[in-house]
Formats: structure tokens, sequence, C-alpha cells
């Protein structure tokens, strides 16, 4: 959108957190106040801590295995359900899983760090980085004991989980195309933007980046092929020749029976002509799905992977679903084998 600046990039971190700086709950009240004006926005972000941090944290416990590598990329729409996300991931055999849309510390997913808590439930590490500090409040979709009528944080973001050691982690904020402070959508008022987390990881004596990604969800196909562009140039300044993954919920308007076919999602061609594949690593389906919280987005293919210097194969698109029949997230689990070494 011409009307909006574009938003910097912040990054890369050379020093990662055990947790993010949080925001007490008289700056939350403060925040609150502020008039719904962009140079409101730009200073309350630049303010902010968290902001300018990642963070690295949990333990390993549970190392990959040897061999070919699985990983995901799933939008978990908030994580309502970390136990049977984790377990669904685990069943997979998940050692690297590329999250967005996971929440800490929101009243809605009970105060929960989410991608912690999966991290945990896994036997692995965990990144995370606030893509947006949630101003509204959102209700709980059930009643659950202690959980405060406030935000503990109101921190929402991308992250990953990791059975394989992880340093070096960066962000990458990408160009606005949407805004969500002015002009709040659904009455989501938040401070922040889209971004990417991204790290270096190793796996059979090899490194690579891993990038979890999120596209603006109300731009356009310009407005996201611009922000590929600006993210591929962010992790090739980053990367130099190391092998890239990168993953996430790109937002496309692509019917699934289309594939990359859709001319008008230029994103695809930006990362080709770049030296990403595309081809190997995505199978034509549907990655959404009616939820609790969104009527989803039917037979469109929003969810993504692309990866340059690396022998990939044998994706997958997983139903978003517990044994029991409950909806884990709007967005389907995709899975992708990985040959290194």
């Amino acid at each position: 959108m011409s009307d909006i600046a574009p938003a910097p990039f912040i990054g890369p971190f050379t020093t990662a957190r055990p947790a993010l700086t949080p925001v007490s709950s008289g700056q939350m009240a403060k925040l609150r106040t502020l008039p719904p004006e962009r140079d409101a926005h730009d200073a309350a972000m630049a303010a902010l801590s968290a902001f300018r941090e990642v963070e690295l944290g949990g333990r390993v416990t549970r190392p990959a295995p040897e061999g070919p590598l699985r990983i995901a990329a799933w939008n978990l729409e908030r994580c309502l359900y970390p136990e049977a996300s984790a377990a669904l991931l685990a069943r997979h055999g998940v050692s690297l899983a590329l999250l967005s849309e996971v929440d800490n510390g929101l009243h809605r997913t009970f105060q929960r760090h989410t991608t912690a808590d999966v991290a945990a439930l896994l036997g692995q590490s965990h990144g995370f980085a606030v893509e947006f500090l949630e101003l509204a409040v959102m209700p709980a979709p059930f009643a659950r004991a202690g959980n405060a009528p406030d935000h503990r944080l109101g921190f929402h973001g991308n992250g990953f989980t990791s059975a394989l050691p992880a340093r070096d982690p960066f962000v990458v904020r990408l160009l606005d195309e949407a805004d969500w402070y002015v002009d709040a959508k659904g009455g989501q008022r938040r401070i922040g933007n889209r971004m990417a987390v991204a790290a270096t990881f190793t796996h059979a004596g090899q490194d690579f980046i891993g990038c979890a990604v999120h596209l603006e969800s109300r731009a356009d196909f310009p407005g996201r092929a611009r922000q590929m562009r600006f993210l591929l140039d962010a992790i090739e300044a980053r990367a130099g020749a190391l092998p890239v993954v990168i993953g996430g919920d790109l937002n496309t308007a692509v019917e699934a029976e289309g594939g990359l076919g859709d001319a008008r999602e230029t994103l695809f061609a930006e990362a080709i002509a770049r030296g990403y594949d595309w081809s190997a690593c995505n199978r034509a389906a549907p990655t959404t799905r009616p939820s609790h919280w969104s009527a989803g987005c039917g037979t469109r293919q929003l969810d993504w992977f692309c990866t340059r210097g690396l022998r990939a194969g044998e994706p997958a698109v997983v139903p978003a679903l517990a044994p029991d029949g409950t909806v884990l997230s709007d967005h389907e689990l995709i899975l992708l084998t990985l040959h290194l070494g």
C-alpha cells in the first residue's frame, strides 16, 4: 500500500535472549490510550525492546536422528492446543518445525507461551520473535481456571522448534502492506508488522538457514511479491553461500489445482530467479480448513516451502486434526524431507 511507510529491517540479531523483555501492565494501559496515528504506532514500536529481540530457549533432550531430516511448516492459528499440536508433529517425526501465528502470554490462549510449550513437549529447543503486540483482548474460546482477564504479555509472532543445534537467530521485518493499528481489521488493534524469524541449524555436519515466514494476509499480488523480495534480500545478506529453507504462510491466492501456474503470484518467479526451488518442495493441495476461529479459505493453497542449495522431497499436507477430530488450526501442517551431508 503506497500510503504506508516501509518497515525497517531490524536485524540480523547477534545476541539471543532466553526470554523477551516483557511489556508491563502499566505500559500496556498507556499504549491503549495512544491516538490511532501511524506516528504514534511507530514511536511505540521503536520504544518496545521485544521488537528488537529474538528468544532462543529450551533444551534439546531428543536430538534429531541421523539421516534425512523431516521438517514442517505450520500456521498454528494462535496455538490453542499445544499438546495435540506437539503430538501431531511427533507422529510425523518432525525435527524442525517452522511456525507462524503463535501466541505468548495472551488471554485467548490461556496465557501460554505456546512455542516453548510445544518445543518442551517434543524434547526440543525453540525460537520466538514478536510479530504483533496485541492491544485488544480476544475472548478465550472456553473458560479455564486462572486465566487472567488481560494479557500476561500480549506477544503474537513466529518461531520454530528444533531438535537440531540452533544459533545466530535473526528477524526480518517485512515491508508493510497493511495497517493493523490505524485500520485494525475485526477490532484487532496491534503494534507491529509481518516478519520472518530464522536461524542457522546444523544436521549431518551441514549448516543451513531455516526461516519461518508469514506474509501479509491483506496484501495484493504485488504486495506479496514486494515482501518476498525484501525477505530474500535480507536472507541472502545473512546466509551467503549457506543452503536455505523457507517455510510458512505466504497467504497466496492460489487454488490448489493451479500450483505454481498462477502468473499473478510473482513471488514464485522472484524466488526461482534467485535459485530457489518450489517444485520438489510442495504438493498441490489445499492448506486451509474451517476452525474454531475461522471459516477457512476453501481450496486455496496458502502454505509453502522453497529451498536453495538443498535436496528436498516427499512433500506432504497433513490434516490439522487431533485423533478425536479436534481442529488444531485453520491451516494444515505441511511437511518436507531434506537430505543433508
